[in-house]
């Protein structure tokens, strides 16, 4: 049998998924696409007004745009998405909720005592509240404890995989949560950084669960049809991925512009990690990072490099150090880019790095699928003569 490009996509899309919707109709028939291209399918619903869902012979689901059709079937797939039951089609304020894994309310709250963001603590941050309670058979359950940020247009902005580690008003540790026992109340803690507050950030959605069996809820209440999660499938079994799924991955910013600046050998006089602990009046190298033009917000990627006075690499620092600025409790470490302004970064001079000093010092930026790289240099060195392993993606 031939296929046009979108009957191709039937079968590469095809799903095995345990639905739930009563099919429009077990009747095998023969679909014509407007191209005049056939294939032998079931109306099994709509996953919307402007797409059904077709059961193959085998029993797999796949949708298909009704645009698509050729004429006599488009105007058979309108007639019957207009004689399904009230509720035939999926109603995305009312995902699927597990009886087990229980959400009972998410707030926003300042977390009680610290609270572990990307940079270090923080004391009493706003953040988004999530109260969860384990309803299930077992004395103890696994569990997974997800939150998705999102703006006002509904694109993610940032996933969160777990709660962070906190210290409760007592200094007690309060690990991350990954297993619950049957009937306690938890409550799980995301911080609302400055990050997410800069990103214009509108929606939080909270997944709790394990295996397939999820509950999710959001704040403020809304339609779930336009936002990307990993456990949709599992609340919304009647939905069919189309050709992009739900993919959370950042795009390639084409249009947005990079900037490295101030790289400085100095002295930190505020506390940054320097090998293993914070530590006061350290060396360090400093600059300062941004990002202009179109912007997608995400993390930035800084790493460091020192070439001796052949031009030799001498040492590396993969990802800036954690430090305190100003002395106000606030941290920085991996630039979280939401708008043009500059982010400050650090690399502490230790570990084999301690106690030498180096003519060249080379920043490397990337941020939006592109890359730059910047020198700082006593000797006249220049980019092009040094050997690292980003030189050949840096950005023309």
């Amino acid at each position: 049998m031939k296929f046009t490009h979108q009957f191709l996509l039937i079968t590469l899309l095809a799903v095995n998924l345990a639905a739930q919707q009563q099919p429009a109709s077990d009747s095998m028939r023969t679909w014509t696409d407007s191209t005049g291209r056939k294939i032998e399918a079931s109306l099994h619903g709509f996953q919307d007004q402007d797409n059904l869902i077709l059961k193959l012979a085998d029993g797999r689901l796949v949708p298909f745009p009704i645009l698509k059709l050729g004429p006599a079937d488009k105007a058979f797939a309108v007639d019957a998405y207009g004689k399904q039951p009230s509720g035939g089609a999926i109603d995305w304020k009312s995902p699927k909720k597990s009886p087990n894994y229980v959400i009972r309310g998410l707030a926003r709250k300042n977390a009680p005592g610290f609270i572990s963001v990307k940079a270090g603590w923080e004391y009493q941050i706003k953040s988004i509240e999530a109260k969860l309670q384990y309803k299930g058979e077992k004395k103890i359950a696994s569990g997974n404890v997800v939150a998705y940020f999102y703006d006002r247009e509904g694109k993610l902005i940032e996933r969160v995989a777990k709660p962070p580690v906190r210290q409760n008003e007592d200094r007690v540790y309060v690990d991350v949560l990954d297993s619950f026992e049957k009937g306690e109340s938890v409550e799980a803690y995301y911080p609302l950084s400055a990050f997410l507050e800069e990103s214009g950030w509108a929606t939080v959605l909270v997944a709790f669960g394990d295996g397939s069996d999820y509950s999710v809820d959001t704040m403020p209440a809304t339609s779930y049809e336009n936002l990307a999660f990993d456990e949709k499938k599992y609340v919304f079994p009647d939905w069919v991925p189309d050709a992009t799924g739900s993919s959370t991955a950042t795009p390639t910013m084409t249009n947005t512009t990079l900037e490295v600046r101030r790289i400085r050998e100095d002295v930190f006089a505020d506390s940054l990690i320097f090998n293993g602990r914070y530590q006061s009046r350290m060396p360090c190298v400093g600059a300062e990072v941004r990002a202009t033009g179109e912007i997608v917000p995400g993390d930035g990627a800084v790493k460091l490099y020192a070439f001796d006075k052949t031009g030799k690499l001498a040492g590396s620092r993969m990802t800036p150090s954690s430090a305190e600025i100003d002395g106000s409790g606030k941290y920085v470490g991996l630039p979280r880019i939401a708008n043009d302004d500059w982010h400050p970064v650090y690399f502490a001079l230790d570990g084999n790095m301690e106690g030498n000093t180096f003519p060249t010092y080379v920043v490397v930026f990337a941020f939006g699928g592109k890359t730059i790289a910047s020198i700082q240099t006593s000797n006249g060195s220049v980019i092009e003569a040094l050997d690292f392993p980003e030189k050949s993606q840096l950005t023309k």
